[in-house]
């Protein structure tokens, strides 16, 4: 399929001020280079591409694979360094204070707790969004982000409050969340859902002493994972928030294939089955309206993102496996945290099914939605679970040695097999890294 490519546009392809590669431009772009630019623009106008994305494009059609793949590489230093550097300054302060804070003046702490938070995010938003320095910026506002945590715990002990609440977790969930979509930042993103995962878990290992409790926590935790995961599909059905899909996709996947794979073992279920087994009436009200109250978003989240799906009728696995293999998560939290059953092989059955199923599924789904981070999970947990059961089957059956040398070569010929094939699907259905696009962080 092909495109006119108009000529008359006079418009040049301006650089922006903190580019990583050094571009060279005609004085008189060709009729492509005009032509490129009006699309990219069009598609960064509606949502499509983000202004550093749309810029990235134009680089790369301008200077080359090679020079370009040595400006994404420069630009990955940059994060790595500011961001490691404005944690390593947050970590600095953020001891000092505790250490002195209550040997501080009120008036010290009030200037600690509003003075440095609105610092901190006005200099990440004049680097970020007025001085043309984006990822000096996002590393300062990520800066600001742990502060704001920092500084709720903070106010919590000075009024000698139990600082392992799972309250205050929440209440820094829900202050760095807006953050994220403000500063457009994955990063910040990622904090989010990490603090939300640990704060709801806390929050239900609370209501119940004892070796049962795992089970709880276990089973808001699938909860969490389906409903990360369903809020990832509603973002990609909005052009302006496809950017922050990626954490909640990948974070949701991973929480559920690695809980799925933590439960495959019979351990995990022996001291719990040797006590009284837990059944839906004993659950705590809290905890139920809890489980109810994640399970009713999620479904939610799953009818308005199937219904506004770009998946059209000829594609039905596309369009409601998706939802399903959701919806089996949402179950499987419930049925974690019941323990309706007295039988160990029953669980570690049941768990090993669902791991095989989350594992190919991701695989698949990757495939159909071209989500090369999908098929990168499944990929890696189905190494891991092979690695898991090999050990499992040989370690008494041959000498340790023997045993590890003959695990060591099988891991490597799966290691190089599946990346064969990885890159094999990959370019089956268009998912390629040529031409330099390692730049994309979409999911």
């Amino acid at each position: 399929m092909t495109e006119h490519t108009p000529g008359s546009d006079s418009e040049q392809i301006v650089e922006r001020s903190d580019s990583d590669t050094e571009v060279e431009i005609s004085p008189r772009p060709t009729a492509r280079q005009n032509w490129l630019k009006s699309r990219v623009d069009r598609w960064r106008q509606s949502g499509l591409i983000t202004d550093e994305q749309s810029q990235a494009i134009l680089d790369f059609e301008s200077v080359g694979t090679p020079r370009f793949r040595l400006g994404i590489r420069f630009n990955r230093l940059i994060v790595v360094l500011s961001t490691l550097g404005a944690v390593l300054i947050a970590s600095g302060i953020i001891s000092f204070v505790a250490a002195n804070w209550q040997g501080m003046p009120a008036m010290a702490k009030l200037f600690l707790l509003i003075v440095g938070q609105t610092a901190a995010y006005w200099i990440g938003y004049q680097l970020q969004f007025v001085r043309g320095y984006p990822r000096v910026g996002e590393a300062i506002m990520f800066t600001g982000a742990v502060w704001f945590g920092a500084n709720v715990f903070l106010v919590a002990q000075s009024y000698h409050l139990g600082t392992d609440n799972p309250d205050l977790m929440i209440l820094w969930f829900l202050g760095v969340l807006p953050l994220a979509y403000l500063a457009r930042s994955t990063s910040i993103t990622v904090m989010a859902v990490g603090i939300f995962t640990v704060g709801i878990s806390w929050k239900a290992a609370t209501w119940v002493d004892g070796p049962e409790s795992a089970f709880l926590v276990m089973g808001s935790l699938f909860l969490t994972a389906a409903l990360l995961y369903s809020i990832g599909m509603l973002h990609l059905r909005r052009a302006n928030l496809k950017l922050h899909a990626g954490p909640y996709l990948i974070s949701g996947a991973l929480l559920a294939i690695g809980l799925a794979y933590v439960l495959t073992f019979n351990e995990v279920f022996e001291d719990t089955l040797s006590l009284t087994i837990l059944d839906f009436q004993t659950l705590s009200g809290s905890y139920l309206a809890l489980a109810g109250i994640l399970s009713a978003v999620t479904v939610a989240a799953l009818v308005v993102a199937v219904r506004n799906s770009d998946n059209n009728a000829v594609n039905p696995v596309g369009r409601y496996a998706e939802p399903g293999v959701v919806a089996l998560v949402i179950a499987f939290g419930w049925f974690t945290a019941t323990l309706p059953f007295n039988s160990i092989a029953l669980y570690v059955t049941a768990f090993n099914l669902l791991l095989v199923l989350l594992i190919f599924g991701s695989i698949v789904l990757g495939i159909i939605n071209r989500r090369e981070a999908l098929i990168n999970v499944g990929i890696i947990f189905f190494v891991i679970d092979l690695s898991t059961r090999y050990i499992e089957l040989t370690v008494d059956m041959l000498d340790t040695s023997l045993a590890f040398v003959v695990g060591g070569l099988l891991l490597l010929g799966v290691g190089y097999g599946m990346e064969r094939a990885r890159r094999q699907l990959l370019r089956q259905f268009g998912i390629t890294r040529d031409h330099g696009t390692e730049a994309n962080n979409d999911a």
